[in-house]
């Protein structure tokens, strides 16, 4: 089994479990524990603008950015690394409705 690169997911489209389109990889959330990174999840969507500013779910924007950040934001998913089912050249699949994915990753865990 070849191993993956990071990079090599960002921009893939998703599919669900009934092939309908979930969105693509913008962003991957990892932990990083002792040396080693985990990859807990994968953030869909059609842009990953605000979170390339840094203002994902850890760090709040200031007030004037808040609203427009979070429009911004408004279109992303999350599914958590268990959920993927398969990586293929052309696709990600995962084995939930995309219809049930949460818009930020601490919901989900």
């Amino acid at each position: 089994m070849r191993r993956l690169r990071a990079g090599e997911l960002l921009g893939v489209r998703v599919v669900d479990r009934d092939g309908r389109e979930a969105g693509s990889v913008q962003d991957i959330v990892v932990r990083h524990e002792e040396g080693v990174y985990t990859v807990l999840g994968l953030v869909l969507g059609r842009s990953a603008l605000a979170g390339r500013f840094g203002y994902g779910d850890s760090l709040e924007p200031s007030t004037p950015w808040k609203h427009l950040l979070g429009w911004l934001r408004r279109h992303e998913r999350y599914v958590k690394w268990e959920d993927v089912i398969a990586v293929r050249e052309d696709r990600i699949e995962i084995g939930v409705d995309h219809g049930s994915l949460p818009r930020r990753w601490h919901e989900a865990h």
